[in-house]
């Protein structure tokens, strides 16, 4: 019993070193901050430095590691307290999970989409806030599925847009968004219109710069496509030439094996026949029936 009992902790220890060793593989600039319990990823997230602190307790892999990002950003993974709780990696995590690779898809994602960093451990400060849309969904334009470029992680959605903060116009019904700088010009009862009403988001989105320019790229791309695809038709009558081509060759080669068999046998056959050995059998036999006749 006691030495089944040291074999599971040996075993533990060795699948703790086994998740360590795969978050220095899988990740780069990782730093030793608590040997065997704490290390630091550091990243460039747009223009700021960014650190991602790893805390292994005395019970990981059983349990799941503490993963806290320095300084605070604004994503739907971080808490107000800056720790990751919401990447999938990390919610889904057992003990056969990569912990390289969790990090790895936590990295890539905040250095894709580079959130903006918090002054301090809260949210920042603003009198209303107004998600356009609503969540990410089909209807408004997110992602249903797995995103470009990092594989079975939800996007990123940009931060609430902020009522209540003025350009230096000082015109109240103007507001500043990075995210869609179209929204600016609009005032918060237009705002509010397209946060209830899916057909004026619809019809809104559709006529934003990006949105017609991804039109256009796939207008260019279906052009593209319709023309292969004319050219692979006219290309048909010929293939079907090259294929009766081919077939022909295909059945003159199997009669000129055919041909070669027969031959290769005859060859065989006479090669046999005709091989010193065979000859000098023939003569040995000649020889003896004439000395047999004369007696």
């Amino acid at each position: 019993m006691l030495s089944g009992m040291f074999r599971e902790s040996d075993n533990l220890v060795a699948k703790r070193r086994k998740q360590i060793d795969t978050l220095k593989i899988f990740n780069a600039n990782v730093f030793e901050v608590k040997d065997d319990s704490e290390y630091r990823v550091e990243f460039n997230s747009g223009s700021n430095k960014l650190s991602l602190l790893v805390v292994l307790g005395p019970k990981f892999p059983l349990e799941n590691p503490i993963l806290k990002i320095v300084p605070n950003v604004q994503h739907p993974w971080v808490s107000e307290s800056g720790e990751i709780t919401g990447a999938p990696g990390l919610l889904n995590f057992t003990v056969h999970s990569d912990l390289g690779r969790v990090v790895q898809a936590i990295v890539r994602e905040l250095e894709l989409r580079p959130p903006p960093v918090l002054g301090g451990t809260g949210s920042p400060p603003c009198s209303q806030r107004v998600e356009i849309g609503g969540p990410m969904s089909p209807n408004n334009y997110g992602y249903s599925g797995t995103p470009p470029g990092v594989a079975g992680f939800p996007p990123y959605r940009p931060p609430p847009l902020t009522l209540g903060q003025s350009q230096p116009s000082g015109n109240p019904n103007k507001h500043v968004s990075l995210a869609f700088p179209e929204l600016n010009n609009l005032t918060v009862s237009e705002l509010e219109l397209l946060n209830s009403n899916n057909d004026c988001l619809d019809e809104f989105v559709d006529s934003l710069p990006v949105m017609k320019g991804i039109d256009r790229v796939m207008e260019e791309w279906i052009t593209r496509n319709e023309e292969v695809a004319k050219e692979t038709l006219s290309k048909e009558g010929h293939l079907e030439e090259l294929r009766a081509a081919v077939g022909e060759k295909l059945q003159t080669a199997c009669q000129l094996k055919a041909r070669h068999d027969i031959l290769s046998l005859e060859y065989q056959r006479l090669a046999d026949r005709y091989s010193p050995q065979s000859i000098r059998f023939c003569a040995i036999l000649s020889d003896y029936c004439n000395n047999s006749v004369s007696f």
